[in-house]
């Protein structure tokens, strides 16, 4: 099995431009598994330059979500985000980013009805170094800002003490750069007219994402530098769309808030904010949102917000504008697919 990835560059007049896109192979490491698995890391070469193992190409888009409280000697491990944008736009699920309120950690305060300050909190993403730099590591890159591709109404997230009222489990956020014209690796998202079964009932759904990730101890070696057993593993959840929920944000009909799908997947705790993948594997088109478990591990079944019905929010950030307005102006390097004529 393998997903669709574009890779990003910039040019001498400082746009952004796709510079290669390859298909990046997701075999198991167990040839016996196949519909939840931990991906094998083999090396991965793509025309003209692009050259790393499959882990080091995937984590440059899709990311573990951490926090760490000033004073704590553990950082915390909340869930996956993937990079929509060169300039560092990034979504997970809403309640990925609301677990510092949920589990009442940090100095978490709210802005508006749709943006949060993290206060001295340290909310960010780890990416991996470059295996080429000749040793093993990754580099915490900073969560700016984090606003809700949702709106309020009249049924809460399940946060202890805050009710906060959104229709829809995702999460945009602000990731700082890596550096002065180095981008972000961003993932294509579903846009308006793209041909194809998509997330269809009876077809197929791949989220890929961190599973089983838990609380790291920290040394402190220097004021930048920490060390623990950083095992941020990569999986992959198969499944089958099973069921839609388009009116979900009205009717309420299953616990995930606002336009969501049912699916036969495994998703286990880390997986939240994936992202979920369409039959063909081109583009995303949601992102895990709740899986359910039993005394004997994940169970095959779980939840996914529909990403396409977040896009025409407006963003308070961007003056209103929307994740569809930001694809058109083409100032964040947001992958934009097109449609060939028939």
């Amino acid at each position: 099995m393998e997903i669709f990835k574009p890779f990003f560059g910039r040019r001498g007049d400082g746009a952004w431009e796709i510079q290669a896109m390859a298909s990046v192979p997701l075999k198991p490491k167990n040839a016996a598994d196949a519909d939840f698995y931990a991906i094998e890391n083999d090396m991965f070469v793509a025309h003209p330059n692009i050259i790393g193992t499959i882990h080091s190409v995937l984590a440059q888009s899709i990311v573990p979500i951490v926090a760490h409280v000033p004073g704590e000697t553990h950082l915390r491990c909340l869930g996956t985000g993937f990079f929509i944008s060169c300039t560092g736009l990034l979504i997970t699920a809403a309640h990925v980013i609301t677990d510092p309120i949920d589990r009442q950690y940090g100095n978490t305060r709210e802005v508006d009805e749709q943006t949060w300050h993290f206060g001295r909190l340290k909310l960010g993403v780890m990416l991996p170094v470059s295996p080429l730099a000749g040793f093993k590591g990754y580099v915490f890159r900073d969560i700016e800002w984090a606003g809700f591709l949702g709106e309020r109404t009249t049924f809460p997230l399940p946060i202890r003490g805050v009710e906060i009222k959104l229709t829809s489990d995702t999460a945009l956020c602000k990731v700082t750069q890596l550096a002065e014209g180095i981008p972000h690796q961003p993932l294509p998202m579903i846009q308006p007219g793209l041909r194809g079964v998509g997330i269809a009932v009876g077809k197929s759904a791949t989220a890929v994402g961190y599973s089983g990730m838990q609380d790291i101890g920290l040394a402190m070696e220097n004021s930048n530098v920490a060390s623990g057993d950083f095992r941020f593993e990569l999986h992959v959840s198969k499944g089958t769309v099973l069921e839609r929920f388009p009116d979900n944000a009205e009717k309420r009909q299953v616990p995930t808030p606002g336009a969501c799908f049912s699916a036969s997947m495994k998703l286990p705790a880390g997986m939240s904010g994936s992202p979920i993948f369409d039959d063909e594997r081109i583009y995303v088109h949601g992102v895990v949102s709740k899986g359910w478990e039993d005394e004997s591990g994940p169970i095959s079944l779980g939840y996914g917000s529909m990403l396409g019905h977040s896009l025409g929010i407006p963003i308070r950030v961007f003056d209103g504008k929307t994740l569809l307005d930001l694809v058109k102006d083409r100032e964040h390097g947001i992958p934009k697919l097109f449609i060939p004529d028939a």
